[in-house]
């Protein structure tokens, strides 16, 4: 997977090189998906700009942006907050997990704002929320959707948050012992069953787009 290693970061990677059609692969330095960066270093922020990364956008609640404050939320960048639906609430169950990803993009007003904003960015774009994983997963789906990424490697990049957040996740765990750690656990089939809810649907993600009002 395609780490993008900041300094106090557990789970920021490129979108970039994933195969598509014709041998090409998804372009590098575009999106950015990430955890919340609430620490930063002067390197962090330099390698940031270095890449031509410009903008970013925080999809958490105001609960949690005024908690903890996305530390590049300053001059340096172009910063927006765009909380998705849902407030980043926990599901209620495991079964909920993948209903909770479709009701985010059902809702369709926030992911309509979510992707004006990255298709205006200047340079390219940092989006994130707490753990990178949920919300910060479905914007993931729908980009990968959108550039001819196949659902074997979507499903990877979803996945993948498991391995680079198990030291959050466990520490989650210990500290709320109520919690069900599957439901916060990423697991393929979550992902997998949103994609074919969305599907069954919308169709594509082209026609998911122009319903909700995005032009080509």
């Amino acid at each position: 997977m395609r780490r993008f290693l900041l300094s106090n970061t557990l789970n920021t990677r490129d979108l970039g090189g994933y195969p598509i059609d014709c041998g090409k692969v998804t372009a590098y330095k575009v999106f950015l998906r990430s955890d919340a960066p609430i620490q930063v270093s002067d390197e962090d922020i330099e390698l940031l700009l270095s890449n031509n990364i410009t903008a970013i956008i925080d999809l958490r609640s105001d609960d949690e942006v005024q908690s903890k404050p996305c530390a590049l939320n300053n001059e340096k960048f172009e910063y927006y907050h765009c909380k998705m639906y849902g407030d980043g609430c926990l599901p209620a169950s495991v079964e909920a997990v993948p209903k909770s990803y479709f009701e985010m993009v059902d809702e369709q007003k926030t992911i309509l704002n979510v992707m004006r904003l990255l298709a205006k960015a200047n340079g390219g774009a940092l989006y994130h929320c707490t753990a990178g994983k949920d919300r910060t997963g479905v914007i993931s789906a729908l980009l990968l959707l959108l550039a001819g990424v196949c659902k074997t490697d979507i499903l990877a990049d979803y996945q993948i948050s498991q391995v680079y957040l198990d030291s959050m996740l466990q520490q989650f765990c210990k500290n709320n012992k109520n919690i069900d750690v599957n439901i916060i656990t990423p697991k393929t089939e979550y992902m997998e069953k949103f994609l074919d809810m969305f599907q069954q649907k919308y169709n594509s993600v082209e026609e998911y787009f122009s319903q909700i009002g995005l032009s080509e």
